[in-house]
């Protein structure tokens, strides 16, 4: 069973055995859980129970919807508030890692205080759970020929829930069936674009196609040949994707407009909230949202895009992905992961670089950033093999071919072209589907290798932090100077995670009695992987072809002392719930080495379960008069363009679209800053904290 709803003496545990995600809501006093019909519940869901208790805490403040027996809002909680209700109907909305219902026959109170929201009643109590796992719901075959790639990519909208502008939520959308290069197209019954009343009209190459397919994929429309790309709808609609800004531009700003507006306009249905880019994007636009809600896809398309880009460019979030993918036939098979994600996608474009080059900017980068390194620290020791007493040097094999790929202003920019992108994740089809073939398990699994005696401080950080937090049940194992035979079975061993210090070359790892390629081994059994040591990126996509799903690499040689300050940030971002992108996107700022690394594979994995939904980072700044706290929303596998969150501190109670900036909030009193962000993991002078040490 996917979702399990168990109680433990006081309390109430619901897991996600797949997603391996837990919540626990405690209860005054022991009680039992007797499954019942999901049926009870207007939402979807995986499993139900009635629990002989009238009341369940979550030791958490979340956004709490409140609705009647006919789906109904009745109440919306704000972190400090209440609520009761007379006899009848209810349906309580939690959002967690795993999706939670709470179902009431009979009265109803609920009561939030910033750090707790609980529900209770004099009736009934029902429970439930719906996991987000997501996962693709078939295989779609198609040939090279590019008018039989477009029906197979028209079909990717079949994963989409609802073609009405709730969409705009990721939960919505669905994971598009996967893609595979074969001898002829073959699209499985029941998949065929949503048929929302418009088409894509494009020539019928694959440089116009990879980019339109986002687009397409969310508005459900079928990609046809035409002269002129274009999106075409009903009664007469049609918009020119060939702008002033050029193609790719301007289909990539007409799917961020109109989420943008979808996510406005959902606000007059199901989901009434207030939310902030509203009253933002009112005060430039003249719509009315509450007649568009009811129109159709083409009249809403016709009013969205009469308002020029650049007059709401700043309300847009920030996006989650942006792919540099080639025009090669063979890349058509990463689109449904990319679609994933509502990537925005274009013709890759960087400049060859060199390894003192990528050196050289990381540097730069750190101290722009207001760092500080000496020089006696860059003539340290690498973590490349034979430098332990030595100044530093390259690895002894040949560092593979370096490209700067061009900035987007993406969180994650993912690379599927020749060359090892810098600051950018190297896209592998094997990572994404090996990724599919995860096999729950009832333990998070993380081995740390440290095969140099002097680095063990990174090991020993990791030894401690790994799981000191953890809901879900964890096990840490912990391995140091191992030879080749014992590295090979530890790394043939299955494990959610593996963490490795060391000296790397290009050809293998360095251990006591030689060097071990992955190339060499059976299988990998770890899902992700951190490999910190010099030039580790042959030996990170060999773990991905192994077996492996997602994982960190380095692309040059590293100081070990910037490498362990890197190393350090990550176990602490990780264990905190991030992902494998956005803990490297923090963590690389903790070191003048942090240019040099770089995700392969799926940089959506994470190790642990944060406290909620996304990776949130705190960031306290200094001034004369107050400290300045700015509140981030990072992208995680459950959170992505269309999202939202609110802040956990001031007064502001408003959903504010995510990924990136939630809010920021000043205080002028010390103790109160400390009190407001207590639990939060914290960044304060450049450094990462745990809430309670920042030295303030």
């Amino acid at each position: 069973m996917r979702i399990s709803i168990a109680t433990r003496g006081t309390e109430l545990h619901v897991t996600d055995s797949i997603e391996q995600r837990q919540c626990v809501l405690r209860m005054p006093d022991a009680a039992s859980a007797e499954s019942v019909d999901t049926n009870r519940f207007y939402f979807p869901v995986d499993a139900a129970a009635r629990i002989s208790t009238q009341s369940v805490t979550l030791a958490s403040y979340v956004a709490t919807i409140v609705r009647n027996g006919e789906g109904s809002v009745v109440g919306q909680l704000d972190r400090v508030d209440e609520l009761s209700l007379p006899a009848g109907e209810y349906l309580v909305e939690l959002e967690q890692p795993v999706k939670l219902y709470v179902r009431v026959e009979g009265s109803l109170t609920v009561e939030t205080n910033g750090m707790a929201t609980t529900i209770g009643t004099d009736g009934d109590l029902f429970v439930a759970a719906r996991s987000r796992h997501n996962h693709p719901a078939g295989t779609i075959t198609t040939t090279e020929k590019p008018e039989e790639m477009m029906r197979a990519l028209s079909a990717l909208s079949s994963s989409l829930k609802t073609t009405s502008v709730e969409r705009s939520y990721p939960t919505l959308r669905g994971h598009p069936p996967e893609i595979e290069l074969g001898e002829e197209l073959s699209i499985p019954d029941g998949m065929s674009a949503a048929d929302a009343g418009v088409h894509v009209e494009i020539p019928p190459q694959l440089r116009f196609l990879y980019p339109v397919a986002p687009l397409a994929f969310y508005l459900g429309a079928e990609i046809v040949p035409g002269s002129v790309p274009k999106v075409v709808g009903e009664a007469g609609f049609s918009y020119r994707l060939d702008g002033p800004g050029g193609f790719e531009r301007t289909v990539a700003e007409t799917l961020e407009q109109t989420l943008l507006f979808d996510c406005v306009a959902r606000t007059e249905g199901f989901y009434g909230i207030e939310l902030a880019e509203r009253e933002t994007v009112d005060a430039r636009v003249d719509l009315d949202w509450a007649d568009l809600y009811d129109r159709s896809l083409s009249e809403r398309l016709d009013a969205y895009l009469s308002v020029p880009y650049e007059q709401v460019a700043d309300c847009i979030p920030e996006w989650k992905t942006a792919g540099y993918i080639a025009p090669n036939p063979e890349n058509v098979e990463l689109l449904p992961y990319l679609l994933d994600d509502l990537a925005t996608i274009r013709t890759p474009t960087g400049e060859p670089t060199t390894a003192q080059q990528v050196q050289t900017d990381s540097l730069f980068d750190f101290a722009r950033a207001g760092g500080r390194v000496d020089a006696r620290t860059l003539q340290a020791p690498t973590r490349a093999a034979g430098t332990s007493d030595a100044r530093a040097q390259a690895p002894e094999g040949p560092l593979p071919d370096l490209v700067d790929p061009e900035p987007t202003e993406a969180f994650e920019t993912v690379w599927a072209d020749d060359g090892v992108p810098v600051g950018a994740t190297k896209a592998s089809i094997d990572g994404y589907r090996n990724g599919l073939e995860h096999t729950p398990s009832e333990e998070i699994g993380v081995t740390v290798v440290v095969n140099d005696e002097g680095m063990t401080e990174e090991g020993d950080v990791a030894a401690d932090v790994y799981g000191d937090d953890a809901e879900f049940p964890f096990d840490l194992r912990v391995y140091r100077n191992l030879t080749t035979d014992r590295l090979k079975a530890v790394i043939e061993t299955e494990r959610e995670f593996l963490h490795y210090v060391g000296h790397v070359e290009p050809d293998g790892f360095e251990c006591s009695d030689g060097r071990l390629d992955v190339r060499d081994v059976d299988f990998v059994g770890a899902d992700a992987f951190f490999l910190n040591g010099c030039a580790s990126y042959d030996q990170g996509m060999a773990m991905l072809e192994r077996g492996a799903v997602g994982g960190i690499v380095t692309v040059t040689e590293v100081v070990n002392s910037g490498a362990t300050r890197v190393g350090k940030a990550m176990v602490k971002l990780l264990n905190h719930g991030f992902p494998l992108n956005a803990a490297l996107s923090v963590a690389s700022e903790q070191s003048f080495v942090g240019g040099q690394y770089s995700v392969v594979g799926d940089g959506d994995l994470d190790i642990v379960q944060g406290q909620g939904i996304g990776a949130m980072l705190t960031v306290i700044e200094e001034s004369t008069s107050a400290y300045d706290v700015s509140v981030y929303a990072y992208p995680d596998n459950d959170l992505s363009v269309g999202s939202m969150a609110s802040l956990s501190i001031g007064d502001d109670s408003r959903q504010h679209l995510v990924p990136g900036l939630i809010g920021e909030v000043s205080y002028s009193n010390r103790e109160e800053l400390l009190q407001a962000v207590d639990g939060d993991l914290t960044k304060y002078d450049g450094q990462i904290h745990w809430s309670n040490s920042p030295p303030l």
